[in-house]
């Protein structure tokens, strides 16, 4: 088993490996493309819980970060310089690479009967594959250069899937949106990089490695805030903070397992990630975490109040993430790495849950609208009891894991900012009304689904996700512990406030949602033109678009009128029309004149006798 740990590179290799035969092999071989490309995962999962078992089992201290392999090779060499690839698997590597490989692993099992009939299956598992190679690619990078490639290769994948079904247009469009807004973040990592890398080699240190980037900035302040700011650019687009968050709600889009991968353990997961692994950058600029707490408390409370209005069950979900997402920024915010990764896991657990789930009850009644639902709990009876596991955990009541997680997030905030830390307990109530709206209106009530039915082959992998998010947070000491981080003991003030509210949270919406989807008229009536504003999430989506992507195509188009049009078409339109009149007036010189050629030949001579004569003096 130690090989798993030594040969740790594999978890990236094996499933890269395995998308690419998938690919080849396509549809030819469709019955056995989803057990092939389920080997990935496995794998994945495999090495980090050899790795995790051995950190724990070799009595890791709290504070203590243990690093079990690394190795590295040169990629590019020229001009004296080199690029370095490296991998390391320590503790973090280790949890989040069972956290991937447990979460890709039960989305491609439950696509299985989700999938099932679908036209592109192989292009489908080929391209999950690779995703997972992507996520394990940035879990195991060892510094900046392996993990951009991992960090773009997950966009590319993302694109591929939000868009697998590019004949339908709105499919097609979100995939692109989600390319491009996260590009926007994308561009300023890589400057962030850049300017990183300008500051030359490391000594000792193999270049733009996280191992050395608390030497690379040590009394560098002005060097380390811009650079942070930067990559934290990189990572509000990665994680769909705002105002970068437009794009998530869109990838709704793509099919719901896929929601499941990308909401859960690579796409989104992979910003707060590349945070906390560069955490030293953060730690010596102030001015990047307090944006960092800033941005994560303005998305935390915004989008909870965006779910609360939505009739899509895929959209609750989606800015459901956002949400959580943005408490783990407040955390990083708050100096808190530790809380933000304890918070990635929990949320990797009952958030694929919940998402599968909703595919259950996409998949049992053909719609997503929670409207058209009702009374599930009798027709899909574990999709319901795994449902409300993951909703719970998600709303933070006590014992499940969100309790755990989220308390420590909002314990640190609360510490460093006290407003920032209200904001966030309001945000907990917000998320306990909105998921337990949702839970009223899809599974209990009047029956309003004409058909309803759940597939055992996706029940399996409900079951099996609703256990880590309903025990994962009993095992925060052991989580922290392989961090290198020191557990601290639960708030009892933070956890009682906390718990409160979400339970005020719950019983507010059972009371208004028990009537069923008349309870949201009757609400609408009642907010009037703030409902539709929550619904169309404070029309940001619209906002950006006018304030951003229409000046740029404005300014884009004045500079193609002047610039473009006039100056370098004109230039250029301008010597051809030049020589084509030049060519038309002489051109009148070929008129078949004997006399008149006779008289421009000695024009010529004289001319050149004259040229000669001049310049021999």
């Amino acid at each position: 088993m130690a090989l798993l740990v030594d040969y740790g590179w594999l978890a990236i290799a094996v499933p890269l490996g395995l998308a690419l035969i998938v690919a080849v092999l396509g549809s030819r071989a469709v019955p056995v493309t989803r057990f092939l490309a389920m080997l990935g995962p496995i794998f994945a999962l495999a090495v980090g819980g050899v790795g995790l078992a051995e950190i724990l089992g070799a009595g890791a201290r709290e504070g203590e970060a243990a690093m079990l392999a690394r190795g590295a090779f040169v990629w590019i060499a020229a001009g004296g310089r080199s690029i370095w690839l490296g991998w390391q698997l320590d503790g973090l590597a280790a949890v989040m690479l069972v956290v991937v490989g447990l979460v890709a692993l039960m989305v491609m099992v439950f696509s299985g009967g989700y999938m099932h009939g679908e036209r592109g299956l192989a292009r489908y598992y080929a391209v999950l594959s690779l995703f997972t190679a992507a996520m394990a690619a940035l879990v195991l990078a060892d510094g900046f250069i392996p993990a951009f490639i991992g960090w773009e290769v997950m966009g590319a994948c993302s694109y591929l899937l939000i868009g697998f079904w590019f004949d339908k247009p709105s499919a097609s469009a979100a995939a692109m949106k989600a390319f491009l807004v996260t590009r926007v973040g994308d561009a300023g990592l890589l400057l962030g990089i850049g300017l990183l890398w300008a500051q030359g080699h490391w000594a000792g240190q193999i270049p733009l490695s996280f191992a050395g980037l608390g030497a690379s900035v040590a009394g560098a302040s002005g060097l380390a805030a811009v650079a942070a700011l930067l990559v934290l650019a990189g990572a509000v687009g990665k994680s769909a903070q705002f105002p970068l968050h437009i794009w998530l709600p869109d990838a709704m889009e793509g099919p719901t397992p896929v929601s499941a991968l990308i909401h859960a353990a690579t796409m989104v997961a992979a910003g707060v990630f590349l945070v906390v692994r560069a955490w030293p950058l953060f730690a010596a600029a102030p001015v990047a975490r307090e944006t960092a707490l800033a941005l994560g408390t303005i998305t935390a409370l915004g989008a909870a109040f965006a779910a609360l209005a939505q009739s899509d069950l895929k959209k609750v979900l989606a800015y459901s993430t956002i949400s959580q997402l943005g408490f783990m920024f407040a955390a990083l915010g708050a100096g808190s790495p530790e809380a933000a990764m304890f918070h990635l896991v929990t949320h990797a657990a009952f958030k694929s849950l919940l998402f599968l789930g909703a595919g259950s009850v996409i998949h049992g009644t053909g719609t997503q609208d929670m409207r058209e639902m009702g009374a599930l709990a009798k027709r899909m009876p574990v999709t319901t009891v795994t449902w409300i596991v993951g909703s719970a955990a998600l709303a933070g009541i006590p014992p499940l894991a969100g309790f755990f997680s989220k308390d420590a997030v909002i314990h640190a905030v609360f510490v460093a900012q006290p407003l920032a830390g209200a904001a966030l307990f309001l945000a907990s109530m917000l998320t306990a009304f909105y998921i337990t709206r949702a839970t009223v209106l899809a599974f209990f009530g009047e029956p309003r689904a004409q058909h309803a039915h759940e597939a055992l082959s996706m029940t399996g992998p409900l079951v099996v996700l609703a256990i880590p998010a309903a025990v994962a947070g009993f095992f925060g000491v052991q989580i922290l512990t392989a961090f290198g981080a020191e557990a601290e003991p639960l708030n009892l003030m933070v956890a009682t406030t906390a718990s409160a509210l979400a339970l005020v949270g719950v019983a507010a919406a059972i009371a208004i949602y028990r009537r069923g989807p008349a309870a949201d008229e009757a609400v609408a009536g009642a907010l009037g033109s703030t409902w539709s504003l929550l619904g169309a999430a404070f029309h940001l989506d619209s906002i950006e678009r006018t304030a951003f992507a229409g000046s740029t195509v404005a300014v884009s188009k004045g500079v193609y009128e002047a610039l473009d049009r006039r100056v370098i078409d004109g230039a250029v339109e301008g010597v051809g029309n030049g020589i084509s009149g030049l060519g038309r007036w002489m051109a009148k010189l070929q008129n078949g004149d004997a006399q008149w050629y006779s008289a421009l030949v000695g024009a010529g001579v004289i001319a050149a006798l004259a040229v000669a004569l001049w310049a021999g003096r």
